[in-house]
């Protein structure tokens, strides 16, 4: 998600994510009474992660439900991997969480391929917000 997606004129530096840090994120998330539904496209020939997204629901909140990162490998685009991945988790969604009223997302406004997905799965603009980046 660092480097790999649409962000306008901001610059990411590069991450690494192993199992360990997965593991640590959806323990903080877990303490913050957040709970978290991933889903994932692995690629057969070569066991690569080629999608995912993660949706979260709170339990201040549970009826509402936040639409979080959904990345496609740039190499394994154009097969709709994250129109499948997301349909997947707001099926998950709907089965286990019946209290969820609402799911929030958002997108980076060069994103125009996520944002079509989206539209195409019925979120609509609620609203904006921006993004400032000093360089040193």
């Amino acid at each position: 998600m660092s480097t790999d997606t649409p962000v306008g004129a901001l610059n990411y530096d590069e991450e690494t994510w192993d199992v360990t840090r997965v593991r640590h994120v959806e323990t903080t998330w877990k303490k913050a009474g957040l709970s978290s539904l991933v889903a994932s496209a692995r690629h057969l020939g070569t066991g690569e992660l080629a999608a995912y997204t993660v949706l979260q629901v709170s339990d201040g909140k549970p009826w509402l439900a936040n639409q979080d990162d959904t990345l496609v490998a740039g190499h394994h685009r154009g097969h709709r991997l994250g129109m499948l991945v997301k349909i997947l988790n707001i099926r998950r969604l709907l089965a286990g969480y019946p209290q969820v009223e609402r799911t929030v997302t958002f997108n980076a406004a060069e994103n125009d391929h996520m944002l079509s997905i989206n539209v195409v799965l019925g979120f609509r603009p609620a609203g904006y917000d921006g993004e400032w980046q000093k360089t040193l």
